[in-house]
């Protein structure tokens, strides 16, 4: 039986912990899921052939009429329950570039071309109107998988529009394991992905939809890619750190490559000493808990792996502003995270964190402009929260929540009773 809305479904961003870069090499990397968030609300719209997508956090609004999609397409390339090509189908996207031409922005292109696809694949011509919100915690375009995390929403709630999922059942403290729905929801989103990255790595969409942490590995060409999934990794404060300082992954990514053509032993050096480092913290990490030692451990291995990443010149002044300041107060260990050349660092607090001293760390962060985060490593991914239990509000609170704590505080995954997971 097909799903009716309303229905709020969310999933989490992620961090790359270790690895970063090597991984585009084929080695081992490891990403976390972060308790930042996307929130993705679908209700029905006013009209039975009106498909809204609102992202009023970017500003994006746009309408489309439901008969007027690739459904024709979309149909010669279904069978009963969809499963995804290797490559997006060239009609289809063709077909849907032409209905994006008024958009104006890369960001909207990207969103609303990622919404289509799936929806075309995913939900029925004869669908009612609906339309879908999406809020999200998670600060867009900081390399924490914001894009990933929003199509892993997207493919969750269109999957159980499409009847091709079952809803969530398991509570937020129960074992979660890999599953029919969730590797669905998943190889789903991994197409959202493609729409908008071209060539995504994978480990984005598998962390917002399992959650925890996992250890990503992309093997050369026909080798399938690698991906091991520790759902037992405990929780850990984190102090998450947006210098908001631009950067254009593609070009640190060229750089890296450079480096390794022209220094290539030194190169591989660098590359072989990350990997070290990331198996070394996935022996750690894999354990039932993480006692004192361990966690010191860690700690010391975000040292190594951030000086490793400047070495390959991917730092930038504004990291290293936030790295001094935290080795300053003495306050925990802060790497880089993701592509590097500004965006985020991450910082492993130290276990006894004197409050004091961190809320002296976060004005001097605000003075300098960064925006910081207090967030825990870990935790459940992609989730369900139906809204037919006297839980209800209209489409326009849910987007004129004014804070990321007001939409926390509200549907939060950590305070709000009733979300269930796959």
């Amino acid at each position: 039986m097909t799903l009716s809305p309303p229905f709020i479904v969310s999933s989490p961003g992620k961090v790359i912990i270790f690895g970063e870069h090597a991984a585009v090499f084929g080695k081992p990397a490891i990403a976390a899921a972060v308790s930042l968030r996307t929130y993705l609300l679908v209700s029905p719209s006013d009209s039975k052939d009106e498909i809204i997508l609102d992202f009023p956090d970017i500003g994006l609004y746009q309408t489309w009429k439901s008969s007027e999609l690739p459904w024709s397409i979309a149909e010669k390339y279904r069978t009963e329950k969809p499963q995804p090509t290797d490559e997006l189908v060239p009609e289809i996207v063709s077909e849907i570039s032409k209905m994006l031409s008024d958009l104006d922005k890369s960001i909207y292109y990207a969103a609303a071309s990622s919404f289509l696809y799936l929806y075309v694949n995913l939900c029925h011509k004869n669908s009612e109107g609906l339309r879908f919100t999406v809020r999200s915690t998670l600060p867009i375009g900081a390399g924490l998988g914001s894009s990933a995390s929003i199509s892993v929403c997207l493919t969750a709630a269109l999957s159980l529009l499409g009847n091709h999922v079952k809803p969530a059942s398991l509570k937020k403290d129960d074992l979660t394991a890999d599953n029919e729905d969730s590797l669905f929801i998943d190889s789903w989103a991994f197409m959202g992905e493609k729409c908008i990255h071209g060539n995504p790595s994978g480990i984005d969409n598998a962390v917002a939809t399992h959650g925890g942490a996992v250890m990503f590995q992309r093997m050369q060409s026909s080798i399938p890619s690698v991906r091991t999934t520790m759902r037992n990794f405990p929780p850990l404060k984190l102090l998450l750190t947006n210098t908001t300082q631009p950067r254009r992954t593609a070009e640190l990514v060229a750089n890296v490559t450079r480096l390794t053509n022209e220094y290539p032993k030194t190169s591989s050096n660098i590359l072989d000493a990350i990997e070290s480092l990331t198996r070394e913290a996935y022996n750690i990490m894999i354990r039932p808990f993480l006692d004192e030692h361990a966690r010191n451990r860690l700690r010391e291995l975000f040292q190594i792996n951030h000086g490793l990443l400047v070495a390959l010149g991917v730092s930038h002044p504004t990291l290293e502003r936030a790295r001094m300041l935290t080795d300053e107060l003495n306050i925990g260990k802060t790497k880089l995270t993701g592509a590097g050349g500004g965006g985020c660092a991450i910082t492993l607090l130290n276990d006894e964190v004197d409050e004091k001293v961190l809320k002296n760390l976060v004005e001097k962060y605000d003075a300098l402009g960064y925006q910081t985060y207090e967030t825990s490593l870990g935790g459940k991914g992609v989730g369900f929260l139906t809204l037919n239990n006297g839980f209800s509000f209209k489409p326009e609170d849910f987007k004129n929540f004014k804070t990321n704590e007001e939409i926390e505080a509200t549907i939060g995954v950590g305070n709000c009773e009733g979300w269930k997971f796959w």
